[in-house]
């Protein structure tokens, strides 16, 4: 119970911690264009190593934390979050999780799929944002840094899973499998 307890806690932390870092730095915006959005990288690691629990926690509290740092309405990135972590998570076990082009096209997909749904949501709802092509360069090079961020966020999260988890007790387990215990009489 704890090892999922501690995943979802370090999932929650490191997705506020995204979100956080991502509305907070201003040279990706300055240097790019545009400000990059990797959580759609974050749900792909989510939905390759979690639970439907953790990723369906993390793709809602990714995408209201998001909404309330953008010009969005409040609740529109969760559904293509969703969507994301979910299409992964549904057919992990058809994945090879841990090949590194796998990771890269996962994260390439759900980096060029987050921002069309979240365009196609937007023209729903009655706002109009801005297309163009531009905003296609933008989406392909957003899609490429989420199919370059899957695999670092992997390597993160199995680090941080060695340096902060420790194997279970099991107390019937000897170092010397031979030994007994010799009762006498007395």
């Amino acid at each position: 119970m704890t090892g999922r307890v501690n995943k979802t806690l370090g999932l929650v932390i490191g997705a506020y911690l995204l979100v956080f870092l991502q509305s907070h730095l201003q040279w990706p915006r300055l240097w790019l264009g545009f400000q990059p959005d990797l959580t759609p990288a974050l749900l792909v690691c989510a939905g390759l190593t979690l639970g439907a629990g953790q990723v369906s926690t993390a793709a809602m509290l990714t995408g209201l934390w998001l909404d309330s740092m953008s010009a969005n309405p409040l609740g529109l990135s969760v559904l293509p979050l969703f969507i994301a972590g979910w299409a992964v998570f549904s057919f992990r076990e058809f994945i090879l999780r841990d090949q590194l082009v796998v990771q890269f096209y996962l994260g390439t997909t759900a980096g060029a799929a987050v921002p069309l749904l979240q365009v196609w949501l937007l023209q729903l709802v009655g706002s109009s944002p801005l297309l163009g092509w531009q905003m296609g360069v933008w989406c392909l090079v957003n899609a490429l840094l989420c199919g370059v961020a899957v695999p670092v966020f992997g390597r993160l999260a199995k680090l941080l899973d060695r340096w902060f988890s420790h194997p279970l007790h099991d107390p019937n387990r000897w170092p010397n499998e031979n030994r007994q215990i010799v009762r006498g009489k007395n």
